[in-house]
C-alpha cells in the first residue's frame, strides 16, 4: 500500500518563501517538504545559513524529504557541468538537512541506453553513499524517457539497488495512461510517487506550459486517480507521496490556503482508492 505520508513538493509553493513553504505545509499535516536544488543556491546567494533553515524546520516539526532535480547525469558539455555543480549543492544540503529519502532524477540522457543506465549507475552510487536514492522521472515529450517502461530499462540496466522511478500522475495520463505498463514495473523499485488532478484535454498545447501552469487539486479532474492509486497499492508500492500541484490558479492563494486545498484533496482521494 502506498505510504499515507504526505509530502508537500517543492513546485506546488514554487514562489513561496522558505519558511511560509514549511509553515503552510506544517499546516496542512504534511510530514515534510520538498526543495529545489537551485532554490536552495538561492537561498545561500542570499546568505541565509543551513542553520537558519533548519529552526525554520524545527519550528515546525518539518524537514526535507526530497531534492530535485538532477539533470545532465548522461551528458557532456554545459549540462554534465551542471549536474557537477548539483552534486557539489547536494553535499551542502545532505550536510544542512540530512540525507532525503530520495533526489529526482531527470532526462534527457546523452547516448544510447548502456550510455544512460552508466550515468545513472553512477548518480545511484554516488547518493548511496550519502545515504539516499535516485528516482528517475519520465516525461513525455519532454525527455527521451517518455514512460514508466523506458524509465526501468534505464534502471535494470543500472543495476543499482537505491535506483528507482519517480511516478508522476500528470505525466502517466498524459501519456501512455496504461496501468498495466505501470505495473510492469517491480513495486520496489517505484521510489516516489507524485500525485496531482488535470483534465484530459490540453489547457495549452506546449507540454511544459500545460503541466506547469493547469494541474488542479487531486479530485477535482478527470484522472482516474482512484485507480492509479489502487494500481500502486497492487504492486507493492510503499512510499511517502509527494503533492506536486502546480497551478497557475493556486499560485494566486495564500500559502496555507493552497496546501490545505491539496492536502485536503489528495486526502480525500486515498480514501476513496482504499473503500473496501
Amino acid at each position: 500500500m502506498t505510504s499515507g505520508e504526505l509530502v508537500l513538493s517543492h513546485y506546488s509553493m514554487r514562489h513561496a518563501s522558505f519558511r511560509d513553504r514549511v509553515q503552510a505545509a506544517a499546516s496542512a499535516g504534511f510530514s515534510g517538504i520538498g526543495l529545489k536544488i537551485a532554490e536552495y543556491e538561492r537561498l545561500s546567494a542570499q546568505g541565509i545559513s543551513d542553520a537558519q533553515l533548519r529552526d525554520v524546520l524545527a519550528e515546525d516539526d518539518q524537514r526535507v524529504v526530497e531534492y530535485e532535480a538532477v539533470r545532465g547525469w548522461a551528458s557532456t558539455g554545459a549540462a554534465h557541468e551542471e549536474y557537477l555543480q548539483s552534486l557539489d549543492t547536494i553535499d551542502r544540503m545532505v550536510e544542512a538537512f540530512g540525507p532525503p529519502h530520495h533526489v529526482q532524477v531527470i532526462g534527457p540522457y546523452e547516448g544510447d541506453l548502456d550510455d544512460a543506465a552508466e550515468g545513472f549507475a553512477n548518480v545511484c552510487r554516488w547518493l548511496d553513499d550519502r545515504g539516499s536514492r535516485a528516482a528517475i522521472e519520465y516525461l513525455p515529450e519532454m525527455s527521451n524517457i517518455p514512460d514508466a517502461v523506458s524509465a526501468w530499462d534505464i534502471v535494470r540496466a543500472a543495476a543499482a539497488d537505491n535506483g528507482g522511478l519517480c511516478v508522476d500522475a500528470w505525466h502517466h495520463f498524459r501519456g501512455t495512461d496504461d496501468f498495466d505498463e505501470l505495473a510492469s514495473v517491480p513495486g520496489e523499485r517505484v521510489i516516489d510517487v507524485q500525485l496531482n488532478d488535470g483534465v484530459l484535454t490540453r489547457q495549452d498545447p506546449d507540454y511544459y506550459t500545460d503541466c506547469t501552469s493547469y494541474r488542479v487539486v487531486p479530485g477535482q479532474g478527470d484522472f482516474d486517480l482512484v485507480g492509479f492509486i489502487r494500481t500502486l497499492d497492487g504492486m507493492g508500492v510503499d512510499v511517502p507521496i509527494s503533492i506536486e500541484v502546480i497551478s497557475l490558479e493556486l499560485d494566486q492563494l495564500p500559502p496555507v490556503e493552497a496546501a490545505r486545498r491539496i492536502a485536503d484533496g489528495a486526502r480525500t482521494v486515498l480514501a476513496q482508492a482504499r473503500e473496501r
